[in-house]
């Protein structure tokens, strides 16, 4: 293959990309903390959206397989978000909840929800005050996806 050949097929260009449904948009944040025993503990706490726009940076192969994903998880590609509208949740997900006892169970919801579950208060603001650390965000779709590419 030529240098000329090499160059084309690795050229990326940079797309907008968004899910192909609404209501298909995710973000998935993980949450860490240390339970008294000492035992770490991740807390999986997803956000949907009605529809949402990331820039993604596509080679043309990558292109042509994400097109054809019926589910995209968008840290797997370089990425970045625009915008995220109409969001609802979280929905909450111990991760590997079978390795915890139930004390330890209990400890983690008291830890993730505070003692009086008030509605009102912020999620974020509970698993700050309690301790958590928001290392990552997951962000996806559960359908497929429209690209637009984006002139430069």
């Amino acid at each position: 293959m030529s240098t000329k050949d090499s160059d084309t097929t690795d050229t990326s260009k940079l797309y907008k990309i968004t899910a192909d449904y609404k209501n298909s948009t995710y973000a998935t944040e993980q949450w860490t903390n240390a339970l008294s025993n000492g035992k770490q503990v991740t807390i999986l706490a997803t956000l949907e959206y009605r529809s949402g726009d990331f820039e993604i940076e596509l080679t043309d192969a990558e292109k042509e397989s994400i097109l054809k994903k019926e589910s995209i998880v968008l840290n797997d590609y370089c990425v970045s978000v625009n915008e995220l509208w109409s969001g609802w949740g979280p929905d909450i997900e111990i991760k590997n909840e079978d390795m915890y006892t139930e004390e330890e169970i209990c400890e983690i919801k008291k830890l993730a929800y505070g003692e009086d579950e008030d509605e009102d208060e912020d999620f974020n603001e509970i698993m700050e005050e309690n301790g958590w650390s928001m290392n990552d965000t997951i962000y996806g779709f559960t359908t497929g996806c429209e690209l637009e590419e984006i002139s430069e």
